[in-house]
C-alpha cells in the first residue's frame, strides 16, 4: 500500500508518495522531460507505483514556469528547482536519496547530482550522450527514414534542421533560412523536420543546443541505471553508451549498468502514452534495480 500527499517545492505544488506498510529505506525526486513541467503526470504516477511499495519515498514537483515560450528552460534553471526539491524530500525523510529522471531531465538529474555530491543513485530514461542539437538531428532522419522516405529526404529534412541550429547559434543570416523553409515547405516529409515554415517574429531561445553531455557524466561517482527502448529512435543510444564508457573511465565510476526495454522506444510504454500500457518489462527493470539498491 501506498499513500501521496500534497507539498511544496519553492511555493509549487508537489506530491510526496510514500510506503503505508513498509519503512521508507530512500527517496528519490522525478525529474521532468522537456515537455511536460507538471508534478501530476502518466510517467511520474507509475514511478511512484512502482518504487513506493518497495521502501521508496517519491517526489514529483512543479517545475519552474519560464518567462518565455523557449525550446526549453535553461538547465541551471531546471537543476537548482531539481536541488530543492531533493532537500524538500531529505527533509521529511533523512535516507540516501536519487533521482529519477527522463529524456532531457536525465541531464538535469546530472547537473543536480554534480551539485549534490551525496546523492545516492539515478535511475536515467531516454538519457542522451551527445548535444541537443545532435540529439535532435538523430530524430530527424529516424523520423524520415521509418516514415519510409528516400535518403534525398533525408538530406533535405537535416539541411533545415542544420541551418535552423546554425541561425539559433547566431551564425548564419535569417534571410536564407527563411527562403530554404519557403521552399522546402511543399515537402510531403517537411513536418517530419519539426520546424514551422514561419519561424516568427521572435526567434526561439535555445539555451543548451550544444551542451555538452561528456564531462557532466565524467562527474558522477554514485550508481547509475541506464534505460532505453529497443526501438530508440530519438536518440543514438550506441554514442549514448560509448560516452559513459568513457566517463566512468575518467570518473573512476564502477557503477553504471545499461539495460534495454523490449518492444518500445523513447515512451516505455504503448504510444497513447496510458498509465495501463507501460511495459511490464520496464516496471519490472525499475523494480528489480531498485531491490537490489536497497539491500546493499
Amino acid at each position: 500500500m501506498i499513500t501521496a500527499k500534497e507539498v511544496q517545492v519553492d511555493g509549487r505544488p508537489a506530491l510526496l508518495t510514500v510506503p503505508t506498510d513498509e519503512p521508507v529505506r530512500a527517496g528519490v525526486v522525478a525529474l521532468h522531460g522537456s515537455g511536460n513541467s507538471s508534478y501530476r503526470q502518466v510517467i511520474f504516477e507509475h514511478l511512484a507505483n512502482t518504487l513506493a511499495p518497495l521502501g521508496v519515498a517519491v517526489l514529483s514537483f512543479e517545475r519552474e514556469p519560464w518567462p518565455r515560450d523557449d525550446v526549453d528552460i535553461p538547465y541551471d534553471v531546471q537543476a537548482a528547482g531539481a536541488v530543492a526539491a531533493y532537500q524538500v524530500l531529505k527533509s521529511y525523510y533523512d535516507v540516501p536519496t536519487g533521482f529519477w529522471g527522463v529524456s532531457q531531465g536525465t541531464w538535469i538529474a546530472a547537473l543536480a547530482a554534480q551539485r549534490l555530491p551525496e546523492t545516492a543513485f539515478m535511475l536515467l530514461l531516454g538519457c542522451s550522450g551527445v548535444s541537443p542539437a545532435e540529439q535532435m538531428r538523430h530524430a530527424t532522419i529516424e523520423s524520415v527514414r521509418r516514415a519510409g522516405y528516400d535518403e534525398a529526404a533525408v538530406a533535405g529534412a537535416v539541411e533545415i534542421r542544420d541551418q535552423v541550429a546554425d541561425l539559433l547559434r547566431g551564425k548564419i543570416d535569417r534571410a536564407p533560412v527563411d527562403e530554404l523553409l519557403r521552399r522546402q515547405a511543399d515537402q510531403p516529409w517537411f513536418d517530419l523536420a519539426g520546424i514551422p515554415v514561419d519561424l516568427g517574429d521572435e526567434l526561439p531561445l535555445w539555451h543548451e543546443i550544444d551542451f555538452a553531455s561528456e564531462p557532466l557524466y565524467a562527474t558522477v561517482t554514485c550508481p547509475v541505471l541506464l534505460i532505453h527502448g529497443e526501438d530508440e529512435a530519438n536518440l543514438p543510444v550506441p554514442e549514448t553508451l560509448e560516452v559513459w564508457r568513457r566517463a566512468a573511465a575518467a570518473s573512476g565510476n564502477t557503477q553504471i549498468e545499461s539495460v534495454r526495454i523490449p518492444g518500445v522506444g523513447h515512451w516505455p510504454g504503448s504510444p497513447d502514452r496510458s498509465l495501463e500500457g507501460i511495459s511490464a518489462d520496464y516496471t519490472a527493470i525499475l523494480r528489480d534495480w531498485t531491490s537490489r539498491f536497497l539491500t546493499r
